[in-house]
């Protein structure tokens, strides 16, 4: 049996409530400023950003702007005094260190036109801090006792540098160090049961992912936007990765339990819509999921590849305990391989070429008895940038299943680079997989 598959081709971003997002989150904005030259000039990639907006979002923050600025006090004045125009919540990520480039709380009372009071629980706890790793103690070293008049301290048990929160005329300005392990430790413990705390109307937000393997994004869109159109109440948005399509689900309630009740009913109403293209949730991979499968079944899998040369095995055996159903795998490139090493007939090879349904099938069905294995699946296919032909273009790939039972052999015509093309090929030999086994189980049942 062979069929041909084939599906969208489209790779953008879509969030389909992105008119009514306003409508139904608190007017209440937030911003991040990273600071540091080391950002600017990319010998770090600024990840507390990232964490910031994560842990804002679970409370329903808006994320109004995030930016990065130098080590430069105009610079940061100015980013300072343009946050506080826009957003209700500023916070700063960074600078507050003992040298002399540390320049976030100087620049923060410049900004506001407050002066730099001297905070002695916080020198107190820095002078203990330095004295047990002996150090010696310095002028830069207490200039990070000095926070702008009117702010709140807040000790920092995993450094020296306090962090600082400032309320002025309705806006909060909050400054967190930039090391990530002292900003993540900060941020959960303290600001957020903080901001918790100062608008005890947030919303809590239930965020889950739906992941999808077998349908575009734009295919994804014609089957749920009715349901969108009617749950305004919800935040969706859809995302696409080759081969793996996701649906971010943000549920909001008066509280987490009840966040949590609105997003397990729309997933259960997005199941309906969708079957079996689900594969998994929020952090769930495809060869999780089917290694899963495997194991309940008893199932053992071999693989033969030639385009994909081992990323399919590679995928499959990143799962720990995958040598429980993964028996091995022949990355047969060459035909002298595949003849010698899978029992792909040379004439078979010759007649129809060695990226064909007939190899395919042969590929599929000599690892199968090469590996003794209860499932044999093969990949030939055409990468590219060359190779290519009018009747075999570039992106002509031949993915077989082969079991005791059948040989199914599917064709693809998959576009893009080189890379890509070997990576959605993998990643369709695994879906391929997962629904033969939902098949096996429903004739079984």
């Amino acid at each position: 049996m062979s069929v041909k598959i084939q599906y969208s081709e489209i790779y953008t971003i879509i969030d389909l409530t992105k008119i009514k997002r306003k409508e139904i989150l608190l007017k209440m904005n937030a911003e991040i400023i990273s600071i540091g030259n080391e950002i600017l000039c990319g010998r770090i990639i600024d990840t507390n950003a990232n964490y910031i907006i994560k842990k804002l979002e679970e409370i329903n923050l808006y994320i109004r702007h995030v930016s990065a600025v130098g080590d430069d006090d105009e610079e940061l004045v100015a980013s300072l005094k343009e946050a506080y125009h826009r957003s209700q919540v500023i916070i700063t990520t960074g600078g507050l260190g003992p040298t002399e480039d540390d320049i976030t709380f100087q620049s923060i009372a410049k900004a506001f036109n407050l002066k730099l009071i001297k905070h002695p629980e916080a020198e107190e706890h820095m002078i203990k801090i330095l004295n047990r790793i002996k150090i010696d103690i310095s002028k830069s070293n207490l200039k990070q006792a000095y926070l702008p008049e009117g702010s709140r301290c807040i000790i920092n048990s995993y450094g020296t540098a306090p962090a600082m929160i400032l309320e002025k005329d309705n806006r909060i300005i909050i400054a967190l160090p930039g090391v990530p392990l002292e900003m993540k430790n900060l941020m959960t413990k303290e600001i957020i049961p903080f901001l918790c705390q100062k608008f005890p109307n947030v919303q809590h937000r239930q965020s889950r992912i739906i992941r999808l393997s077998g349908l575009g994004e734009s295919t994804v869109n014609e089957k749920i936007k009715d349901f969108i159109h009617k749950n305004e109440h919800l935040n969706i948005g859809i995302y696409a990765n080759p081969e793996d399509i996701q649906i971010q689900l943000n549920a909001l309630g008066k509280t987490s339990q009840e966040a949590t009740a609105i997003s397990d009913e729309a997933t259960e109403h997005l199941k309906n819509l969708l079957g079996d293209f689900i594969f998994g949730f929020d952090q769930q991979s495809l060869e999780e999921v089917i290694g899963n499968m495997l194991k309940k079944r008893n199932f053992t899998l071999a693989v033969a590849e030639s385009c994909t040369g081992g990323m399919l095995g590679e995928m499959i055996t990143s799962i720990p305990g995958s040598s429980d159903y993964f028996k091995g795998g022949i990355i047969s490139y060459d035909g002298e391989i595949k003849e010698k090493l899978l029992g792909v007939p040379r004439e078979t090879m010759i007649k129809y070429g060695q990226v064909s349904e007939q190899v395919a099938r042969a590929m599929a069905q000599g690892v199968r008895k090469k590996c003794l294995s209860d499932i044999g699946i093969s990949i030939t296919g055409i990468a590219g940038p060359g190779g290519g032909s009018k009747e075999k273009p570039v992106g002509l790939v031949y993915i077989a299943l082969a079991d005791e039972q059948q040989t199914i052999v599917q064709e693809h015509q998959l576009r893009r680079d080189r890379q890509t093309i070997r990576l959605r090929s993998a990643r369709r030999a695994l879906n391929m997989l997962r629904l033969h086994l939902i098949n096996i189980e429903i004739i079984n049942s």
